[in-house]
């Protein structure tokens, strides 16, 4: 399942200028959710329903509440360009959907205003979804009356549902990130907050994965213990990726005084840092000894005294004859430093992700203001954090 949710996403459609991107596995649970409703749910719900009625029902039923979810993540993306953060797109997969923002809110209060957005949405939704059923019991009549029922009080069922869920206080959940956001407000301290709000989440992460495998134990429900393990083990690492990402920008702060937070959007919020740079005039044998052997990448700066002179291609480094490594230096096999190796720790992320799109090696590094080595960027380290 981990290794189907990998593959690339596709366009949907477009909301709000906003691409409303899917999950390949969201698919068979949109089926599943359809067929569920539609054979089950509405038919045990409401007496003498035909087929065809189930089916229609179940159709709009099961669109409504997909775009519920669309709704929540949207509610975010809205207040985020408030805050004048771009959402990059909205993308539903197989636990539901998630807003991806350029970058991370500056303060704290912009935080606690995308976070609570979603919620707020779905509370909403909930309002309008339940104001319908109260319309369709004294307006509507004759055989709809009941299936219209049926449907807008599962809306607004799951419609709340979705909100007090996300307003659980353990990250990755909105109630996490209002959680971290009033802490960080109150302390001054993101990092210190993340760390709470990871540590519940962690623990709402392991709750969920014992009611799993209680409920495979003694009510012999195999099917939603996997699904509650799945999504426990889902939660725990988002929490855990997000805090270990706040404590490389909290060390990286310390180290250089630059502020990550602060350059949101830019490549100095995505970057790797510290790269592992390679002197010019070290042994090729020196360097598979040395730094291979405990950093399995392709690619490596070559600097002195922090001035980036070109970059170590591993391809390149094959052709080199084995007889030859203890007298070939680095210099002699490393690509030239050119203006298609490097990229600016300020420049935006779109920038980069066209520099690293035109880079046979996507793979970038970075300098500062004043031309010294401060990191790496490939085009996994995109991924991973947008």
């Amino acid at each position: 399942m981990i290794a189907a949710m990998r593959l690339r996403p596709f366009h949907l459609a477009t909301v709000s200028g906003i691409p409303l991107m899917v999950d390949y596995l969201w698919l068979p649970v949109a089926v599943l959710h359809f067929g569920i409703v539609s054979i089950f749910y509405l038919p045990d719900r409401v007496s003498n329903l035909g087929l065809t009625t189930a089916f229609i029902f179940g159709a709009v039923l099961t669109v409504l509440m997909f775009g519920s979810i669309v709704a929540h993540e949207l509610a975010h993306a809205l207040v985020a360009k408030i805050e004048h953060i771009r959402t990059l797109e909205i993308r539903l997969h197989v636990f539901g959907g998630y807003a991806r923002l350029e970058a991370e809110p500056k303060t704290a209060m912009a935080e606690l205003r995308i976070a609570i957005a979603g919620p707020v949405a779905s509370f909403l939704l909930g309002a309008i979804f339940m104001l319908c059923l109260l319309v369709s019991q004294f307006l509507i009549s004759g055989a709809l009356r009941y299936p219209l029922q049926e449907m807008f009080l599962y809306l607004f069922t799951g419609n709340v549902a979705l909100a007090m869920f996300n307003l659980i206080p353990g990250l990755p959940l909105d109630g996490g990130r209002v959680l971290r956001a009033y802490l960080w407000h109150r302390n001054q301290d993101i990092l210190a907050a993340t760390l709470t709000a990871k540590r519940l989440g962690v623990a709402l992460a392991y709750m969920l994965a014992s009611y799993g495998i209680y409920r495979a134990l003694w009510w012999r429900d195999p099917f939603t213990a996997v699904w509650l393990i799945v999504l426990a083990f889902m939660l725990k690492r988002a929490a855990e990726e997000d805090y270990r990402y706040r404590k490389l920008q909290s060390e990286y702060a310390k180290q250089t005084g630059i502020d990550v937070v602060a350059l949101a959007g830019t490549v100095a919020a995505v970057m790797k840092h510290p790269p592992i740079t390679v002197a010019p005039t070290m042994r090729i044998s020196e360097f598979i000894d040395e730094i291979l052997s405990k950093h399995r990448t392709t690619n490596f700066p070559v600097a002195q005294d922090g001035r980036l002179h070109g970059l170590l291609i591993l391809e390149k480094l094959r052709a080199v004859p084995e007889a030859k490594w203890n007298t070939t230096i680095i210099r002699d096999v490393m690509h030239p430093v050119d203006d298609s190796l490097f990229v600016s720790m300020k420049a935006s992320i779109d920038h980069a992700a066209k520099k690293l799109h035109a880079s046979p090696q996507r793979y970038l590094a970075v300098i500062d203001g004043d031309g010294f080595l401060v990191g790496s960027l490939s085009t996994a380290d995109l991924e991973r954090v947008t």
